[in-house]
């Protein structure tokens, strides 16, 4: 007869088989855990050491390509711009660093810089007084929308410039603050009277650009083109974001000028301004252009090549 005990017992035995098993599988169980989590550690250790070794390999490429640029300096474009006129237009918040480092290579390619004309925050158009002055400039009603209005004005500054005389609209554009005009050290000729004739345009933008390029830069390059002069686009290659700041980026100043089938095959584009690689294509650039050659040249979307092929 079974009685009470015997039953106890028997429990007893299964609850005690139980924990055992417990017991043993979660033994087995950590073990496969920490060998895993060891071998994920191993991996991550691995790609650790492979990336530092392809950091310090950038680091030395890019350490070997500043001694090239300071050692090569501007002799691969000497004397290639020979009597070519070049007038710099750009627009203000884009750094002057780059552009600065671009004319020392046009004067050393022999070219005449005739100076560089700012566009100003005012073609914003934020401000009563600023519709107020520009509608005058214009002779225009000062309810002329805003959008209208800086269209109009870039048209008359175009047209002027493509029939070869700046004039008195400039001046007065500058003496409202809309322009403000850096002349070379030595002085080629009042504004009034620049660019002169078959001088190329070197229009210069960028993210940091204190007036959206939708709203100046890039009427201003169509409008450039429409009337016939030659244009070289350029832009340094925008500063890298922090992880919180990034966001799909949009498109830039050249890329929208480059996927523009109407213009792109009518004026040439350089989107690594502040390289030493971007500046000598674009003063090679410049040369095409003063040939009537064009091309897209850099690494970003659209570019055709890094430097204009070399004219002999």
């Amino acid at each position: 007869m079974v009685n009470f005990r015997f039953h106890l017992v028997s429990l007893t035995a299964v609850f005690l088989a139980l924990a055992a098993g417990i017991t043993i599988g979660a033994g087995v169980v950590d073990r496969a855990t920490v060998d895993r989590i060891e071998r994920q550690l191993a991996q991550v250790e691995a790609n650790r050491r492979q990336t530092n070794a392809e950091n310090d390999q950038l680091a030395g490429d890019l350490s070997r390509w500043g001694r090239f640029s300071e050692e090569a300096g501007n002799a691969m474009v000497e004397g290639r711009l020979q009597g070519v006129g070049v007038f710099l237009i750009a627009v203000r918040g884009v750094d002057r660093k780059p552009i600065e480092g671009f004319t020392g290579s046009l004067r050393a390619a022999g070219a005449t810089v005739e100076g560089t004309l700012w566009f100003t925050a005012k073609w914003l158009l934020a401000e009563e007084q600023d519709l107020r002055q520009l509608s005058g400039l214009l002779d225009v009603a000062p309810t002329t929308p805003p959008d209208d209005l800086r269209a109009g004005a870039l048209a008359r500054m175009t047209t002027a410039w493509g029939a070869g005389d700046g004039g008195t609209f400039i001046v007065a554009l500058r003496d409202a603050a809309f322009v403000e005009f850096e002349p070379p050290a030595v002085p080629v000729a009042p504004l009034a009277q620049l660019p002169a004739a078959n001088a190329v345009f070197v229009v210069i933008s960028s993210d940091g650009a204190e007036v959206p390029d939708a709203e100046l830069a890039h009427p201003l390059v169509a409008g450039l083109v429409a009337a016939g002069v030659r244009v070289v686009a350029a832009q340094p290659v925008p500063p890298p974001l922090p992880p919180s700041q990034r966001k799909p980026p949009a498109p830039d100043f050249v890329s929208v000028l480059r996927g523009d089938r109407d213009l792109a095959p009518r004026l040439s584009t350089v989107d690594n301004l502040d390289d030493y690689r971007g500046r000598i294509a674009a003063v090679l650039a410049i040369q095409g252009a003063s040939q009537g050659r064009s091309g897209h040249y850099g690494f970003g979307p659209g570019a055709e090549r890094v430097l204009p092929e070399v004219a002999p």
